[in-house]
């Protein structure tokens, strides 16, 4: 077993949806870049496969159900004398990414936390073009979000909003320029996205 999945790496025994698999390219694309590896199962065991039609799907999908197109690479190689096709997801500067949904036809941007993909939120969005524009800023209100988080409690952003009494709106703005910092995390939960100081 090479190693597991995470934030910049994806097993995939075989691409079955190109759809599905967009959201990974998206998430790569709109975060630190990664790696997926097709022919290897999640467990990390190697299965091998089709080295040219997993291709095909994986550029059908980046092709078709990714805007703007997220730019991949692609390479053979033999593990365990098995071929896989290993893809090659950069950070990208067009930044963010939208993947067309598997269940309805409308688009949207993902990021990667650990091995799965989440829908971003508008802190999330808001964060990314931070990242191009350089306008990262935030105003002496918007700063005190950080002070009102418990070290290690997850906060909402209606939450902070009743806290400091901003409008929804500057929070979240506040929350997308603390993200950008590292001053804060976002973090999935089943309710949506929580935040909190970032762990040393």
């Amino acid at each position: 077993m090479r190693s597991e999945e995470s934030d910049i790496l994806e097993f995939k025994l075989r691409v079955d949806s190109q759809r599905k698999i967009a959201k990974t390219l998206v998430a790569f694309a709109n975060g630190l870049g990664g790696q997926i590896v097709v022919g290897v199962r999640d467990s990390g065991s190697v299965a091998g496969c089709r080295v040219d039609e997993e291709f095909y799907m994986i550029q059908g999908a980046a092709q078709l159900h990714t805007r703007p197109e997220v730019p991949i690479s692609a390479r053979e190689e033999r593990w365990e004398h098995k071929s896989v096709l290993v893809v090659e997801v950069p950070p990208s500067i067009l930044a963010p990414h939208l993947a067309h949904d598997e269940d309805q036809d409308i688009w949207r941007a993902y990021v990667r936390r650990g091995a799965a993909n989440y829908k971003a939120n508008r802190v999330l969005l808001e964060s990314i073009n931070l990242k191009f524009t350089g306008e990262a800023k935030a105003t002496s209100d918007q700063l005190r979000l950080l002070h009102l988080m418990d070290s290690g409690e997850f906060s909402s952003a209606s939450m902070l909003g009743r806290k400091s009494g901003l409008p929804i709106r500057e929070v979240e703005d506040g929350l997308a320029v603390l993200v950008r910092w590292g001053q804060i995390e976002a973090v999935p939960v089943e309710q949506g996205w929580r935040y909190r100081p970032q762990r040393e």
